[in-house]
C-alpha cells in the first residue's frame, strides 16, 4: 500500500516513521526545505537553537514513548522548574501554598478560595467531559469567584485567545491546569541538542526502512475516490492508497477538491497565530522557568526562561528568553516588525527588571506562527474531527483534532498514532471482505491452480 503523509513536522514524521517500520511504502512531502514545524531551529555558532519555546512534561507519555523507541530518553535533562506572575509591574512567585498566601494581587479571602479551588480542580475533579459544554469565563467565575476570574484568569485568557475568549470551553482550561501541574511540583526535560535531534533520528529510521522523505515539494491539491487519492505534486498528478495529512485545516481545505471539501468536518475553526521575541544574554534573567504576564508595562503575554531547563553550557553559555504575544495573524500585533518587536522586549524587560541590561543582549530574532493555537467552541467534543475523513481514503493528525489535550510534541505525536491506527484497522477491514470463501479456494493439488468449483 503506498501511502502519503503530506506536512515535516513532529505528526508527520511520526506517522512516517510508524508506517514504514510496517514496511508500508510511504512518501512524505514537505513544503518547505526544512522539517520540524514549529519545533523548527536555527544554526547558531556551532548550536542549534530552538526557536520555540519547547520542552516536554514527565507526564507526556507519547512523546517519552516514542524517545525510548528512538534510545533517545537517555539523552533527557530533567530539572525542577518554577513560575512567576507579574500583575501590575510587581512580581510574584505562584508555586505553593506559601506563595499563593502572600500573593498581593489578590486580598486575603480570594487567596483563600484561589487555594480552595486549585485542589477542587487538580485533586478532586476527576472527570473533566461535562465541562466540555460550559463556556471557561463562566465556569472560572463560579470556581474562582468573580474577583478572582477578573483580576487573573480574565487577562489570561484574553493573552491566550484574544476577543475569542469566550468560546472556550472549561473542559480545555480543567485539562490544561492537570497536565502542566496536578497539583505537584512542576518538573521539565529536554533531551541534549533539541528538537533537532529528535528529527535527525527520526529521518534516519523512516529512511532506513525504505521511507522517503521529499523536501521544498508542496501539495497543491488532493482528491480521493473509492480507492485512494490523488495529488497534485509539482504540477504532476501522483497516485496513492491512502493519504495522512498534518495540516492545518486552513490549509488542508485550500488543496482539497470539491468532493472531499464537503467531507471535511468543522473546516473553518479559527486559530491564533504566536510572535514570538527570541532573546539569547549573557545572565539569568529571572529564578522561573515561565512568568506570566498581566497588565504591566511590558507589552508581551509571557517570558519563558528556556535555560533553567536547557543547560547553558551546551549552547555556548548563553541564555534563552522567549517573550511571546498570541493574536491574529491578521492584525497589527503580528505585523509589527521585527525591529520594534526586539526594542519593545527590551525596553519592557528594562522597566519590569532593574538588573536587566540592554547590553547584556547578543543578539535577538523574531519568529512568526500564523496556525498555532486553536479556538474551540463550547462541545466541540461532538464535533471533533475523527482521524478517517469519512468513507475516504484521507486520514487527518492535525491540532483541530487535540481537543481538549494542548498543542504540543505530545499531542501530535498521539494523533499521527491515532491516524496510523485508522488506516490499519481500515486496510485490515478491507482485505478480510476480499478474502476467498473456503468454498471458492484454490485447491493446492491441483497442477493447474484453478478455482475449484
Amino acid at each position: 500500500m503506498r501511502t502519503a503523509v503530506l506536512g515535516g513536522g513532529i505528526a508527520g514524521l511520526t506517522a512516517a516513521y510508524r508506517l514504514a517500520k510496517r514496511g508500508v511504502d510511504v512518501t512524505l512531502f514537505e513544503a518547505t526545505d526544512k522539517l520540524g514545524g514549529l519545533g523548527g531551529w536555527f544554526d547558531y555558532d556551532g548550536h542549534r537553537l530552538d526557536k520555540w519555546y519547547h520542552v516536554l512534561l514527565d507526564s507526556d507519555d507519547h512523546l517519552l514513548g516514542l524517545l525510548g523507541e528512538l534510545n533517545l530518553r537517555e539523552r533527557i535533562d530533567w530539572s525542577e522548574t518554577t513560575m512567576g506572575f507579574i500583575v501590575g509591574n510587581k512580581h510574584y512567585p505562584f508555586n505553593t501554598a506559601v506563595d499563593l498566601l502572600k500573593f498581593g494581587a489578590l486580598n486575603p479571602i480570594d487567596r483563600v478560595r484561589t487555594g480552595m479551588a486549585a485542589l477542587y480542580i487538580t485533586k478532586l475533579l476527576k472527570n473533566g467531559k461535562p465541562l466540555d459544554e460550559e463556556p471557561a469565563c463562566k465556569w472560572l467565575v463560579r470556581v474562582f469567584g468573580r474577583r478572582v476570574y477578573e483580576a487573573i484568569w480574565e487577562p489570561l485568557l484574553i493573552a491566550k485567545f484574544g476577543d475569542m475568549r469566550d468560546r472556550i470551553p472549561a473542559y480545555w482550561v480543567w485539562n490544561t491546569l492537570n497536565r502542566e501541574k496536578n497539583g505537584s511540583q512542576e518538573v521539565k526535560g529536554y533531551v541534549r541538542g533539541g528538537n533537532a535531534v529528535i528529527v535527525d533520528r527520526l529521518v534516519e529510521e523512516i529512511e532506513k526502512a525504505g521511507g522517503r522523505i521529499r523536501l521544498s515539494t508542496p501539495v497543491t491539491s488532493i482528491a480521493s475516490d473509492a480507492d485512494g487519492a490523488t495529488l497534485d505534486v509539482a504540477d504532476a498528478p501522483v497516485r496513492f492508497d491512502n493519504v495522512i495529512s498534518t495540516l492545518p485545516f486552513s490549509r488542508m481545505c485550500k488543496i482539497a477538491d470539491k468532493a472531499l471539501l464537503e467531507k471535511i468536518p468543522q473546516s473553518s475553526i479559527d486559530y491564533q497565530g504566536v510572535v514570538n521575541v527570541m532573546l539569547m544574554t549573557r545572565n539569568r534573567l529571572s529564578k522561573h522557568y515561565w512568568t506570566a504576564v498581566v497588565r504591566s508595562d511590558l507589552p508581551f503575554q509571557g517570558i519563558v526562561e528556556t535555560t533553567h531547563v536547557v543547560r547553558p553550557d551546551s549552547i555556548g553559555n548563553r541564555h534563552l528568553l522567549y517573550l511571546m504575544n498570541y493574536c491574529r495573524p491578521d492584525s497589527d500585533l503580528y505585523k509589527r516588525g521585527d525591529a520594534l518587536q526586539v526594542q519593545d522586549a527590551i525596553e519592557g524587560l528594562g522597566r519590569l527588571y532593574p538588573d536587566f541590561r540592554e547590553d547584556s543582549v547578543t543578539d535577538a530574532y523574531v519568529f512568526r506562527a500564523p496556525y498555532v493555537e486553536p479556538v474551540w467552541p463550547c462541545g466541540y467534543l461532538a464535533q471533533r474531527p475523527a482521524p478517517r475523513v469519512a468513507d475516504t481514503h484521507v486520514f487527518l493528525a492535525t491540532t483541530a483534532q487535540a481537543y481538549p489535550m494542548v498543542t504540543s510534541w505530545n499531542t501530535s505525536i498521539k494523533l499521527a498514532d491515532d491516524a496510523v491506527a485508522a488506516i490499519t484497522t481500515m486496510d485490515a477491514s478491507q482485505s478480510s471482505q476480499h478474502v476467498v470463501p473456503a468454498d471458492r479456494a484454490i485447491d493446492p493439488t491441483t497442477t493447474s491452480g484453478a478455482t475449484a468449483l
